[in-house]
């Protein structure tokens, strides 16, 4: 068997797997279509390392803290890439959500692992840039963190291959037949055709996960 793991995508889901595998002693190899990693959704997300906060209001607690200790993790091990920053959450007149309840999510939020917030003072409203302030309640400061996405995801890269993950650019996958103890890949780089075997194949490859999906047998349902 050629690897272990085959990874088709260099997007974030794709680094990340080939960086968690490869620290756990696993053969693994990564193969993308373009000439860089992050060309997909990855570079264009909302450059937020957000801690779940609009989980809350439907009761996943733990899926919030989850996001926090990752969030928190990020900030520690990449602080180059991943920095906190403010942000500031209106209320107006109309705002469906009450003051309190805005509040009570915020405290919540930092109970399971968030930062501190505060409540902004009205006579700094004016220094908020582009804050509409017609029917303006209150304002509310809370910290999450922000990122560049793909800076990051190259970063993870890196280091998946300082592991010891091969990473095959310009390389398109073709047709996978998978069974019970083995998947045979076929692809193409910039060598030509290649056949890989291995004993697990991941499909991280983001808008074109039901094409890769499509040529994989067994079939799967598309996600």
């Amino acid at each position: 068997m050629d690897c272990d793991i085959l990874i088709i995508g260099a997007g974030i889901q794709g680094a990340a797997v080939a960086h968690l595998a490869a620290q756990r002693g696993y053969r693994v190899r990564l193969i993308e279509q373009f000439s860089r990693a992050a060309e997909g959704t990855s570079s264009r997300s909302s450059k937020l390392i957000h801690g779940g906060l609009r989980y809350l209001e439907t009761g996943q607690f733990k899926l919030v803290r989850q996001c926090l200790q990752a969030q928190r993790t990020l900030l520690r091990e990449r602080p180059s890439l991943v920095t906190l920053a403010p942000f500031h959450f209106p209320v107006y007149a109309d705002t469906t959500r009450p003051t309190w309840k805005i509040a009570a999510g915020l405290w919540l939020y930092r109970l399971l692992g968030g930062y501190p917030f505060t409540r902004v003072p009205e006579k700094e409203w004016g220094h908020l840039d582009g804050l509409n302030t017609n029917g303006l309640r209150a304002v509310f400061r809370y910290y999450d963190a922000q990122t560049d996405d793909r800076a990051l995801t190259e970063a993870i890269l890196t280091d998946a291959q300082a592991l010891g993950a091969k990473i095959d650019f310009n390389t398109r996958f073709k047709q996978a037949d998978c069974d019970s103890t083995q998947c045979r890949v076929r692809c193409h780089g910039p060598v030509g055709q290649e056949d890989i075997t291995a004993a697990v194949l991941i499909n991280a490859a983001g808008p074109w996960v039901n094409q890769v999906l499509g040529r994989v047998t067994p079939h799967s349902t598309p996600l």
